[in-house]
C-alpha cells in the first residue's frame, strides 16, 4: 500500500476544496474544508505561458473569474491579477461575498505548503509532456511524493506521470477505469483489465444517470487492489449510499454536509 493510502476511511475529500462553500480551487476553500476536518483535498492543475502550474479547473478563466481567456496564454502574474472569487456565489447569484476581496489563483505549490499534512489528489488537465513533468517537479520540491495522489483523464497523461513517480500514489485514468466498470458488470477476465494503479476515482453515476460506483463496482477494484473514491457528492442519500456500498472515500463540494453525515 502506498502511504498515501495509510489512512482509516472513510475519507472527506473536499472537492476543489468545497466549492458550495467557498471559490473553487483557492486558498479560501482549502483552509474552510482543512478547518471542517478534511481527510483530503481533490484539486485540478494546469500550466502557465510560463510553465507554472497553477490550481484551476477550465481551460478558460471566464466562469470563475469573469474575464475571458486560456489559462494556458497567460503568465502567472496575469493570472494573479484575475479575481478567483469573482463568480461564487452561495445564495443563487443573490450575493457574491469574495467578490473584489482579493481572492487568487494559487500555485500548486502554495496549496501544498498552506497544508503540509494534508492528502492531495492532484488531477492534470494539460495533456503535454511538460505537465507532467512540471507536476513531478513540483512535487519533489514540496516534499509531498508522499500525500499525493496524481494523474488525469487522458490515459497517455496517466501513463506518463506514473512512470515518471513510480513511488507516489496513482488513479487510473478514463479508459483504464471504463474498462474494469464494464468487466465488474458483465464477469469479464480481470486479467484483461489495465492493472498498477492504485486508486479509482468513480463518477457516482453517468450522465444519463446510470449508477457506476455501486456495490459491485466497488467490490471489483477492492478485490484488484484498488481504493475507491467517489465523486461529486453533494445530497445525503447520495453520501449514504456510497458510503454503504464500500467506498473508501466522498469526493463533495459540501464537506460540512459530508463531516455531518460521517459524525465529525
Amino acid at each position: 500500500m502506498k502511504p498515501y493510502l495509510d489512512l482509516p476511511g472513510p475519507w472527506l475529500v473536499a472537492h476543489r476544496g468545497g466549492s458550495r462553500l467557498a471559490p473553487e480551487n483557492t486558498l479560501a476553500a482549502f483552509d474552510v474544508a482543512a478547518r471542517l476536518g478534511a481527510d483530503a483535498f481533490e484539486l485540478d492543475v494546469r500550466l502557465t505561458r510560463e510553465g507554472a502550474l497553477v490550481v484551476f479547473h477550465d481551460e478558460d478563466t471566464r466562469r470563475v473569474t469573469g474575464a475571458p481567456g486560456r489559462v494556458r496564454d497567460r503568465s502567472l502574474a496575469a493570472l494573479k491579477a484575475l479575481d478567483a472569487g469573482f463568480a461564487f456565489t452561495p445564495d443563487g447569484g443573490r450575493t457574491f461575498p469574495f467578490r473584489g476581496r482579493g481572492v487568487a489563483v494559487p500555485t500548486l505549490r502554495e496549496v501544498l505548503d498552506a497544508h503540509p499534512a494534508t492528502r492531495v489528489n492532484v488531477e492534470v488537465k494539460d495533456v503535454e509532456p511538460e505537465a507532467a513533468e512540471a507536476l513531478v517537479r513540483v512535487v519533489r520540491e514540496a516534499g509531498a511524493v508522499e500525500r499525493v495522489c496524481l494523474g488525469s483523464f487522458d490515459d497517455a497523461q496517466g501513463e506518463r506521470i506514473r512512470a515518471l513517480l513510480p513511488q507516489a500514489c496513482h488513479f487510473i485514468p478514463e479508459q483504464a477505469g471504463t474498462a474494469h466498470v464494464l468487466a465488474s458488470r458483465c464477469g469479464a477476465d480481470p486479467a484483461s483489465c489495465p492493472a498498477g494503479w492504485d486508486v479509482a476515482d468513480l463518477p457516482l453515476r453517468t450522465e444519463s444517470g446510470i449508477e457506476v460506483a455501486d456495490a459491485t463496482t466497488v467490490a471489483w477494484f477492492h478485490a484488484r487492489g484498488l481504493a475507491v473514491f467517489v465523486w461529486t457528492v453533494d445530497e445525503e442519500a447520495d453520501m449514504r449510499a456510497v458510503l454503504a456500498a464500500g467506498a473508501d472515500g466522498v469526493m463533495t463540494d459540501r464537506p460540512d454536509l459530508l463531516a455531518r453525515v460521517l459524525g465529525r
